[in-house]
C-alpha cells in the first residue's frame, strides 16, 4: 500500500505535510542542577532523524514523491558543529556514514555518496569547513570539502587512528592512536592540515604523558589538547608544545571519577565536558579540573541517557549536543545554557551522577 493515497491532491498533501512538521515538540521542564539550586542547563530537544530539523513541509513532500525516508540515527559515534553554528555533522558508525543536519536550511543529507566509509570513528572541522574523518580499520584520515568532495587522506603511520581534534590557530590535526592491546604505540599523532606527520606525543603507560587507549580529543581556544585516556580513567591536558599541563580523574562512579569515559568537548569559556557511558552523565569541569556540575544520568526518559557518547558545543556556547548510542532510542540530545545572574555552583556541589533527579513522568521518549 502506498504511503499516501494516490487520489490525494498534491496541494492538499503539501499542506498536510507542512502542518504536521510545524507541530512544536512537547516542552520539557527538566533542568540541572535540580531545585533548590539555580538551574544552569535545560533539556531543549531531541533529534532522532533529519525530519526533526525540518522547518517546512517541503522535504517531507519530496520524500513522499520519491518514496525515500529521512535519515535516522543508529549509532551516533561523533559530532562536530560548523564554525557558523548552522550545521551539525554526525558520524554514524553502524550505518558507516557521515551525515549533516543544517538548522538554517532545515534539512539533512549524507556528506558524500562517492566514498564508502569503513567504520568511521571521529570527525573534526577546520576553519574552511573541511571535514576530517578517521577510519581505524582502514588506518586513515580522509578530508572532504564542505560539499563532500574527497580532498586528500593521511594517517597511515597510526596503527589505529580514532579521535580527532584540530587546532585552527596553529593549523594542526591531532589524531589519537589507540592501537591494540599488545602494542606499545598508544600515543597522539600530530599532523599539519595537509597531512604531514610533525611529531608524536606519549607512549603507553600510566605515568603523566603516557596513555592506555587514548580515544576522544578536544582542543580549547588557547590550543591546549584534552585527551580521554580511556583505560587510565582520566583526562590529560597538554599545551600546544605537547607538554603535560595537568590531568584529572580516576576509576569510579562518584563525582569527578570515570568508569567509561567517552566524548569530550571544551566551550569558549574553558568549561570541559566529559560523557561517561556507565553513569550516563556528562560532567563539567573548570580549568582547575574542579567538578562544577553534571547533567543527564541514567533514566528511562528522553532527557537522560542509556549510553552517552560524543559531545559537541556550538561556537556561541549556547547549545550542547550529546549523542545517545544506546539501542533503545539512538538520538542526539540538545541542551541549552540558561542565562542566570546567580553565582555558579561550587565545585563538587552537584548530586551523584548515577542518581539523576526525577523528571516529569509525562515526557515520553521520542516526543
Amino acid at each position: 500500500m502506498p504511503l499516501f493515497p494516490r487520489r490525494l491532491p498534491l496541494l492538499a498533501l503539501a499542506v498536510a505535510l507542512a502542518a504536521g512538521c510545524a507541530t512544536p515538540p512537547r516542552p520539557s521542564s527538566v533542568r540541572w542542577p535540580p531545585e533548590p539550586d539555580v538551574a544552569r542547563i535545560k533539556f531543549a530537544r531531541t533529534i532522532t532523524s533529519s525530519a526533526d530539523v525540518e522547518t517546512s513541509g517541503w522535504p517531507a513532500f519530496q520524500r513522499a514523491l520519491l518514496g525515500t525516508e529521512p535519515i535516522y540515527f543508529r549509532q551516533p559515534m561523533a559530532l562536530a558543529v560548523s564554525p557558523d553554528g548552522n550545521r551539525l555533522y554526525v558520524v554514524d558508525q553502524s550505518f558507516g556514514q557521515v551525515f549533516w543536519l543544517d538548522f538554517k536550511l532545515g534539512k539533512g543529507a549524507n556528506l558524500t555518496s562517492d566514498a564508502a566509509f569503513i567504520q568511521p570513528f571521529s570527525l573534526a572541522l577546520d576553519q574552511a569547513g573541511n571535514v576530517y574523518v578517521s577510519e581505524p580499520q582502514a588506518r586513515r584520515v580522509r578530508v572532504f570539502s564542505p560539499e563532500g568532495r574527497l580532498q586528500r587522506q593521511f594517517g597511515g603511520e597510526a596503527e589505529r587512528p580514532t579521535g580527532l581534534a584540530i587546532d585552527a590557530k596553529r593549523q594542526l590535526v591531532y589524531v589519537a592512536d589507540g592501537s591494540g592491546p599488545a602494542s606499545s604505540n598508544h600515543r597522539i599523532m600530530v599532523y599539519s592540515l595537509q597531512g604531514k606527520l610533525l611529531r608524536t606525543i606519549g607512549t603507553r603507560g600510566e605515568a603523566p604523558g603516557q596513555f592506555n587507549f587514548p580515544s576522544h580529543l578536544a582542543v580549547d581556544l588557547e590550543g591546549n589538547l584534552y585527551v580521554v585516556d580511556t583505560l587510565n580513567f582520566r583526562i590529560q591536558v597538554f599545551d600546544p608544545e605537547g607538554n603535560v599541563v595537568r590531568f584529572f580523574g580516576e576509576a569510579g562512579e562518584g563525582l569527578g571519577k570515570f568508569s567509561r569515559p567517552k566524548g569530550i568537548a571544551v566551550d569558549k569559556r574553558g568549561i570541559v565536558y566529559v560523557a561517561d557511558g556507565d553513569t550516563g552523565a556528562v560532567q563539567m569541569f573548570n580549568q582547575q579540573a574542579q567538578l562544577l556540575m553534571y547533567f543527564g544520568g541514567k533514566a528511562n526518559l528522553v532527557e537522560y541517557f542509556d549510553l552517552p557518547g560524543p559531545v559537541a558545543i556550538d561556537p556561541a556556547g549556547k547549545y550542547i549536543y550529546v549523542g545517545e548510542m544506546g539501542m533503545r532510542l539512538p538520538r542526539i540530545n540538545v541542551y541549552e545554557f540558561l542565562d542566570v545572574a546567580a553565582p555558579a555552583p561550587a565545585p563538587g556541589a552537584a548530586a551523584t551522577p548515577g542518581a539523576p533527579p526525577a523528571a516529569p513522568a509525562a515526557t515520553a521518549p521520542g516526543k
